[in-house]
């Protein structure tokens, strides 16, 4: 599992990695109302992509690794009900074109809306891909894919250089739409041959496998995609809010915010992909205990490595805007402040979700997406019109805190308690950190890119070292947890996140490679 878990981290740095440098140039290339145009239209493709996507990958990757059910005949219905949405959705842009435009003011969405609908089907193949990797355990194929994609995709700048100069937007979306194709037919090529050497029996058991039925099929996916359009909306409504309610060039300066804001939440889903079919198996194994234990481990591993990121952005978010693109952006600072700490607590509310998705009761996140949509684009529009891009910066980490405690406390009643005494300890050091962090960068003000990273990374490891002088991270973990990385098994938990029994870790070990 932690060879799993660290692939997948690697696939998400390469995939925001490569987002962020297409985004500089285009910071650089583009007018910021142009960067703004730009970064509408990849808004609109992140809330397709994530009700396409999430939808069939996760339901796919908790029904496979349950062992319910004939593989084949999973993969078979999922496909058929992806189809049907991804018809949806080319249905909504490509008629739908003129709507986007008039809403959002800006006409030139039209024809940018209507290529976008090329997408969308590339985007629904490509996480069914995934979603068959992760069901089967292959998180090495999953990440390699997922890696794979972003490094491609850098194929965007000089495609806009010398195609489309003029038309930036129409290069993002025929680079993007180019290296997702390319991708599709390696991951075909890969998983094609396992799909057609399954065998109906599963392992050992003279029993063949139920199939699985169209409603339950349905159900999963669509079940998954709202709970996944809503942390969509909350993350990336506001985007559109402000291209509506506000001049150009502040839609510009708040996409620069939201590149950044986006940080934590790509990286947390890598734990997310991992934590719904580990906990998922376990549970289905009777093994309900080591399935609270491994929650426990990951949700501590989240917020040791990945929560000081948010910290750091959110405390030098000036400095961090005027050293990578110009200083103007910097009117986005306050923004940025909120949005780094909002992605982080909408990526906790997907892990925690992913936790109790895994008992096959989706009721919950169901009743909180249905709840937080129309509440939160309510919120976005009234904060948009009273206080600009900081005031509705702000209500998206209010109410990606307030999706997170809910969440969290239905986990603690209906799971178990998934923070551990050494997590709170770790949050509790983040709260320093955003102290000094904030400190650091109104007295060293930075111009340098490089040099704010070089921070960065100084600040990261004096935070670690003071995780292992307070024995949150202990020597004997980070020794079991390289090993576990050496030979693709799982290894205990660090100290205070729960320890695990030895059937539970010969288990993950042998099944998770």
């Amino acid at each position: 599992m932690n060879r799993g878990l660290i692939l997948n981290l690697i696939s998400n740095l390469a995939f925001f990695v490569s987002g962020y440098a297409i985004h500089y140039f285009l910071g650089g290339f583009a007018s910021p109302a142009a960067y703004g145009v730009v970064g509408t239209v990849i808004t609109v493709l992140d809330i397709e992509y994530l009700f396409v996507s999430n939808g069939a990958r996760q339901s796919l990757s908790r029904t496979l690794s349950s062992g319910r059910y004939d593989p084949r005949d999973v993969v078979v219905k999922t496909l058929v009900v992806q189809t049907a949405i991804v018809a949806v959705f080319v249905a909504v842009d490509v008629f739908g074109a003129p709507v986007f435009g008039r809403v959002l003011n800006d006409r030139s969405l039209d024809l940018y809306m209507r290529l976008a609908a090329f997408l969308v089907p590339a985007n629904g193949l490509y996480v069914v891909m995934l979603g068959v990797n992760d069901g089967l355990k292959r998180f090495g194929h999953s990440a390699l894919l997922s890696t794979l994609y972003p490094l491609v995709k850098l194929g965007t700048i000089p495609l806009i250089m010398i195609v489309f100069p003029d038309r930036p937007v129409m290069g993002v979306e025929v680079g993007y739409c180019a290296a997702m194709v390319l991708v599709i037919l390696i991951g075909a090529a890969t998983l094609v041959p396992h799909l057609t050497g399954m065998r109906r029996r599963g392992g050992a058991s003279a029993e063949p496998r139920s199939r699985i039925g169209w409603r339950e099929a349905a159900h999963g996916t669509i079940s998954f995609s709202l709970f996944f359009i809503m942390a969509s909306l909350v993350l990336s409504a506001d985007t559109l809010v402000v291209k509506a309610n506000l001049p150009d060039a502040m839609s510009g300066f708040y996409t620069g915010a939201m590149n950044f804001g986006k940080t934590t939440y790509y990286l947390l889903q890598a734990f997310a992909v991992i934590i719904l079919p580990v906990v998922s198996g376990l549970i289905g194994e009777g093994l309900r205990g080591e399935a609270l234990a491994k929650a426990r481990d990951l949700v501590l591993l989240a917020i040791v490595f990945i929560l000081p990121m948010a910290v750091s952005i959110s405390a030098t978010s000036p400095n961090l805007l005027s050293s990578f693109y110009s200083r103007p952006f910097s009117v986005a600072a306050p923004a940025l402040s909120c949005l780094a700490l909002s992605s982080f607590f909408m990526g906790a509310t997907v892990v925690l979700n992913m936790v109790l998705n895994a008992e096959r009761d989706t009721r919950f996140s169901d009743i909180l997406s249905a709840v937080s949509l129309p509440v939160v684009v309510v919120a976005f529009v009234a904060a948009a019109r009273l206080g600009g891009i900081t005031a509705v910066a702000a209500t998206s980490m209010g109410a990606t805190f307030l999706t997170m405690l809910v969440s969290y406390r239905e986990v603690r009643r209906r799971f178990g308690d998934v923070m551990s005494s050494a997590a709170w300890t770790v949050v509790g050091v983040n709260v320093v950190l955003w102290a000094v962090m904030a400190a650091l960068g109104s007295v060293l003000p930075v111009r340098s890119f490089i040099v704010l990273v070089l921070i960065y990374a100084f600040a990261y490891a004096a935070y670690l070292a003071v995780l292992a002088v307070t024995g949150v991270l202990s020597a004997a973990w980070v020794k079991a947890f390289a090993a576990g990385l050496g030979r693709g098994g799982a290894a205990g938990g660090p100290a205070g996140g729960g320890a695990r029994t030895a059937s539970a870790a010969a288990g993950m070990e042998g099944s998770v490679r």
